[in-house]
């Protein structure tokens, strides 16, 4: 994990059903903006990771799934739509999805193992962190 980020909280998820081992989860918490990283390292191949991004706002008129969607055109540092999903391909994981609620956005996504998981990290930080938001993404969102 970058040096931005403190550990939080570690502690181990049981899902409660037959047959099933529990398995590690780490909360990690950027020192600056104070969002969190949330890895759970579930039994397999893939190590899953979500970004979890407070997003609360004074009306309901979309502002959050619309900056939601604009996250995937890409950032400042990587200004290339589907660069995420290449990043992810690449390192054998699932493209990157998000979900946004009342009060957060949450990005979701998976890599080969830890490493493939921290290779896909800092381009999905980099994009929730840094979107490049332009003009013309606003008219097709």
């Amino acid at each position: 994990m970058s040096d931005n980020f403190v550990r939080e909280h570690q502690t181990h998820y049981e899902s409660g059903s037959a047959g099933t081992s529990p398995f590690p989860v780490h909360v990690y918490k950027h020192k600056d903006a104070e969002f969190r990283v949330v890895v759970c390292q579930v039994p397999g191949p893939l190590c899953h990771l979500a970004v979890c991004v407070p997003t609360l706002c004074a009306d309901h008129k979309g502002k959050p799934h619309t900056l939601e969607h604009m996250v995937f055109c890409g950032s400042e540092k990587y200004p290339y739509l589907g660069y995420i999903d290449a990043v992810a391909s690449h390192n054998l994981g699932q493209p990157m999805n998000a979900s946004t609620y009342p009060d957060m956005t949450i990005y979701k996504f998976a890599g080969l193992g830890q490493e493939g998981a921290a290779n896909v990290l800092p381009v999905v930080l980099d994009h929730v962190m840094h979107p490049l938001i332009q003009d013309n993404h606003f008219a097709t969102e």
